[in-house]
């Protein structure tokens, strides 16, 4: 069996932990852990899927929300019956797909992040982006989806209509300072001041802020956006092995590896029997409201226009900033 696992930080010890264990309890399975980032990783499984159909590079594995949409149109994974699945029912209903092409493990989320020693009041809505407050000190991650949607939802639109979006940010490109390509150029920015502030992930933030950057992770009052890792059951792989990547899913789901995996990516677990790991607790983005107030978002509608968005994006606000 072969499980990919995202590539990164600490996010491969949870899925190398389970493997070790899970062999322990199943002498006749052995488990290789393949290690990449879901953009690199899925466009090789993609390259040996049309090389060999019945010999996928992996058998399940880690996915993001992009990944997971793109594999539905891809043909790539097995449903999952989520009756055959013990903790199924215990996952949280917005972990859970009606489509069955995956189930979550945990989520992440999208919200204000800011420089506590550059900016002295607190930014609390997600307008504070476009708020000419801040003018000329917010920087973005490429491919800003989520500024984008947020300022269509808070405009009249929503991710269906993201027109309002892209005509609030074209107007308000001078807002951005900085478009950032990796994580280590936004945490420099962010932490001398340069630009102060931004939309990123919770869990991202909070080992920046672990490490002694002078960050705040803010839960906009309109909710964060939650970002789902789904596991999935790759087509291809036999019979045999889909009966063990379901049963590997559905221990990974429970509330244990959940916990784990939460602890180690530094995000909400998606089991509602999970406890929350101590690094999380009294963190307001992990309480149980963040988690019940997270912003309705299509993801299969994301996922299917990011790139076009970018590129959008690019013509119409990054030529502007």
């Amino acid at each position: 069996m072969k499980l990919f696992a995202f590539l990164g930080g600490d996010l491969a010890k949870m899925p190398k932990e389970f493997a070790k264990e899970y062999e322990s309890k199943h002498k006749n399975v052995q488990v290789e852990i393949y290690e990449q980032s879901n953009t690199i990783g899925y466009t090789k499984m993609l390259a040996q899927r049309k090389a060999d159909p019945d010999n996928p590079l992996v058998n399940l594995g880690f996915f993001n929300s992009n990944s997971t949409v793109q594999g539905i149109d891809d043909d790539m994974w097995v449903k999952l019956d989520y009756d055959e699945l013990s903790h199924a029912d215990d996952i949280y209903p917005s972990m859970r797909r009606e489509d069955g092409y995956g189930i979550g493990i945990g989520t992440d989320q999208y919200g204000l992040v800011y420089n506590k020693e550059k900016i002295k009041d607190r930014p609390t809505s997600w307008s504070a982006l476009w708020d000419h407050a801040y003018r000329g000190k917010v920087c973005l991650f490429k491919g800003p989806w989520y500024a984008l949607v947020m300022a269509a939802k808070l405009n009249g639109g929503s991710e269906k209509n993201v027109e309002p979006g892209f005509e609030l940010w074209k107007r308000e490109a001078k807002q951005i300072r900085l478009m950032v390509e990796s994580n280590p150029q936004y945490l420099n920015v962010l932490s001398n001041g340069s630009t102060p502030l931004t939309a990123y992930f919770a869990g991202t933030s909070r080992q920046w802020i672990t490490s002694g950057a002078p960050l705040a992770y803010v839960v906009p009052e309109e909710g964060a956006i939650q970002q789902p890792v789904y596991l999935q059951a790759v087509k291809g792989s036999s019979q045999a092995q889909l009966e063990v990547a379901h049963d590997m899913i559905n221990e990974m789901i429970s509330p244990k590896w959940c916990s784990r995996w939460a602890e180690v990516s530094v995000e909400t677990p998606a089991n509602s029997k999970s406890k929350l790991p101590e690094n999380l607790k009294g963190q307001p983005a992990f309480s149980a409201k963040t988690r019940e107030n997270f912003v309705d978002i299509d993801f299969d509608v994301v996922g299917r226009n990011a790139a076009k968005w970018q590129e959008r994006w690019d013509r119409d606000v990054t030529s502007r900033i």
